[in-house]
């Protein structure tokens, strides 16, 4: 069986590295200055506007639903919400060429760029056109951060810091969806609140744009430029006092290695980085499939699903559940330079099957003590109140002491002697009442499981595991893939739901979750403190993985990449 062989953008050497704790032939690591820190918070705050604006248009939607905003059809409501991801998916493929073209620097300063004017433009909108087209502004901005933050801040940051430091970025994401659940609670009753709301996260991107004028470059793009000046100069001042050579020689390793006779494509075809990239996009992929925007997008629908009734107490019990997707996100920046990424991911996604498979139960029991009611009209033949809610078309009704299930939606709250206070179209009320605060529970262990692994791992590992040559490239389509997984799952919630009820929905995104801890308890290597060029390596050669110890051991069968390039050398002279 023929060997698996190196594309010349991956560091030539015959011995692997062994795996994080193998110190022995390694250089000291440099450690991290106090202006590393303020740089990876001014560029994490592309972080606090991702998750700001994805969360800010819940509350927005309610009142741009009403007479005070554009009076939105459901139709409408859809395509702002689908104008924001379709636009991250192309800022983030751009954004993947933009990186390598213009550097890292300028996409973060174009991506605040375009988060003040969509912001702007969203506040002062006179129709639903103008207000389309600043949310796919917005749009674009979130994929350039979501692509470009991430792998800025790997590449500035030490080894032994790096997954910590990367993580911020993540705490950041959840701390904005936190922040934006709070501010529409708060503006819920102002009129034209939705402006407000829209156009606050010009405030931060403008705040990003001038601290970045004084930041330098990543360094590793200066070098593949030759510009190795200015990549001293930078390196410099983000290490501030210490040393520097070492760290700038291993750069440069990396960036010839890197422009060695090859191109983008064949590096792509090559196995160790399809290896990479199949795992960086699972990785992507599952963060979406495992079911966490219908926690975020629908935390208030589900709230009131399960008996929670009252629109205000929903709206602040979802802020919660925000808050607690903020407060666990550090719980994953503390361990991931403790445990690795490794244990980390697999460790929060059984947590997550755990959770989804109570929350489902839950549910479950809910539904099993939902009251019955009297299908009227077009909904005869409905017998329980939480048949009579799944159905789009019907509503439930209680007064004088009958359950009636009647004809109407949304937007008809009033029919005959049905009332605004008698009538709910998304609720239902619940015999079992411990169902409801299960519910509620299973949701805060689903979150606090996801926010500590899941929800930052996949974007720490996505920084770090590609070679310089296709880095930016791949990350990009990783990126790309995430915001195409966030649509599929975003717009099939609520179908998912009438199909399957909301037990089986969370049963199946349990069921995905399981699948995918198989796959990366077989495939996922530990890169917890190895340096950019070490990870490329990992992937370079045949591995054992010992989950308990977390460490990437190299197997007899690892490729000698000096018998390979020997064997090619033959095969040209022959």
């Amino acid at each position: 069986m023929a060997e698996e062989t190196l594309p010349p953008s991956f560091p030539q050497t015959s011995e692997p590295s062994a795996g994080p704790n193998d110190s022995a032939n390694r250089v000291r690591q440099p450690a991290a200055s106090p202006f590393l820190y303020l740089l990876t918070l001014c560029a994490s705050i592309g972080g606090f506007l991702f998750g700001y604006d994805t969360g800010v248009i819940s509350g927005a939607l309610v009142l741009l639903q009403s007479p005070q905003g554009f009076s939105l059809s459901n139709l409408q409501s859809e395509a702002v919400v689908a104008a924001a991801v379709g636009g991250a998916i192309a800022g983030s493929a751009l954004s993947g060429i933009g990186n390598d073209k213009l550097g890292r620097r300028r996409v973060i300063l174009i991506s605040s760029a375009f988060f003040t004017a969509g912001a702007g433009l969203m506040a002062v909108a006179g129709d639903f056109v103008e207000l389309l087209v600043g949310r796919l502004t917005v749009g674009v901005a979130i994929g350039c951060a979501s692509t470009t933050v991430p792998l800025y801040i790997a590449e500035v940051s030490p080894p032994q810091i790096r997954g910590r430091l990367v993580s911020l970025n993540s705490a950041l994401i959840t701390g904005g969806q936190f922040f934006a659940s709070v501010l529409d609670a708060l503006l819920a009753d102002t009129h034209g609140g939705w402006r407000y709301m829209l156009g606050f996260a010009a405030i931060p991107a403008i705040v990003q744009f001038v601290g970045f004028m004084a930041l330098p470059e990543s360094p590793r793009f200066l070098v593949s430029k030759g510009m190795e000046d200015e990549a001293r100069a930078a390196l410099l001042k983000i290490r501030g006092d210490q040393d520097i050579d070492v760290e700038l020689e291993q750069i440069k390793t990396e960036v010839q290695g890197s422009k060695l006779e090859s191109n983008v494509w064949d590096d792509l075809r090559s196995p160790p980085v399809m290896r990479a990239l199949t795992i960086g996009c699972f990785l992507q992929c599952l963060q979406q499939l495992c079911g966490i925007n219908t926690v975020m997008y629908y935390g208030a629908t589900i709230i009131q699903m399960a008996g929670f009734t009252d629109p205000t107490t929903a709206i602040w019990l979802s802020a919660l559940i925000s808050f607690s997707n903020f407060l666990f996100t550090f719980v994953g920046i503390f361990l991931v330079e403790r445990a690795g990424r490794r244990l980390l991911t697999l460790g929060s996604l059984a947590g997550v099957f755990l959770s989804l498979v109570a929350l489902g139960g839950s549910f479950f029991v809910a539904e099993e003590g939902s009251v019955g009611v009297k299908g009227t009209g077009a909904c005869t033949g409905i017998s329980t109140c939480f048949d009579c809610v799944a159905n789009a078309a019907c509503g439930y009704c209680s007064i004088l002491g009958a359950d009636l299930c009647m004809p109407g939606d949304a937007t008809s709250p009033s029919l005959g002697f049905c009332s605004e206070s008698t009538w709910t179209f998304d609720s239902c009320p619940n015999d079992h009442q411990g169902a409801s605060w299960a519910i509620l529970l299973a949701m805060f262990m689903y979150l606090a499981f996801f926010a500590s692994g899941m929800g930052c791992m996949p974007w720490t590992i996505n920084a770090e595991i590609y070679p310089l040559r296709v880095r930016s490239f791949a990350l990009g389509v990783s990126t790309s893939v995430n915001w195409v997984s966030n649509l599929l799952v975003s717009f099939t919630f609520l179908s998912t739901i009438d199909a399957l009820a909301p037990y089986g929905a969370f049963w199946l995104y349990a069921l995905v979750s399981l699948f995918g801890f198989a796959y990366l308890w077989r495939e996922l290597p530990e890169t917890k403190g190895l340096e950019l060029e070490e990870i490329q390596r990992i992937f370079a050669s045949r591995i054992k993985y010992s989950v308990l110890s977390g460490k990437a051991a190299i197997s007899t069968k690892s490729i000698d990449i000096e018998d390979i390039q020997t064997t090619q050398d033959t095969i040209a002279a022959c």
